[in-house]
């Protein structure tokens, strides 16, 4: 006799099948959570870059510096096709501009454990045209 019992072979014991559940869970979240950190980046930085464009949309046309509010929509949201998103812009005041953009995405790991496929994060920014120079400090 060897020592080896005949009716254990082939069975996985509790413990390996739970290590192996942790581990699969454990790579979602790495996967997973670092592809919906970078997509909250993306809509974060598009969001401001597309504000950015629509702060530069002023009507000089007057005595005072104002964003011409249809030419600003226009730039941001040329901005925002170009990335290839969608969002919404709106002028706050006569020199401000906050777009709005949201980014999708599905779970690649967690999804089919967990049921959730996909995710939506939103970035938000704010932009304000300034005339001259300004400098902080010393």
């Amino acid at each position: 006799m060897t020592g080896h019992n005949s009716a254990d072979s082939g069975v996985l014991s509790p413990f390996a099948a739970l290590c192996a559940v942790a581990l699969l869970l454990c790579t979602g979240l790495a996967v997973d959570g670092a592809a919906k950190l970078r997509a909250a980046g993306r809509a974060q930085q598009v969001a401001a870059e597309a504000a950015r464009a629509a702060a530069q949309a002023v009507d000089t046309r007057g005595p005072v510096l104002r964003i011409d509010p249809a030419a600003a929509a226009r730039a941001a949201r040329a901005y925002l096709h170009a990335a290839g998103l969608q969002g919404t812009v709106t002028v706050t005041a006569d020199r401000t501009v906050q777009v709005t953009t949201d980014v999708t995405g599905t779970y690649l790991i967690l999804g089919p454990l967990t049921g959730h496929t996909g995710y939506t994060v939103t970035g938000q920014a704010t932009a304000t045209a300034a005339v001259g120079v300004t400098r902080a400090g010393p």
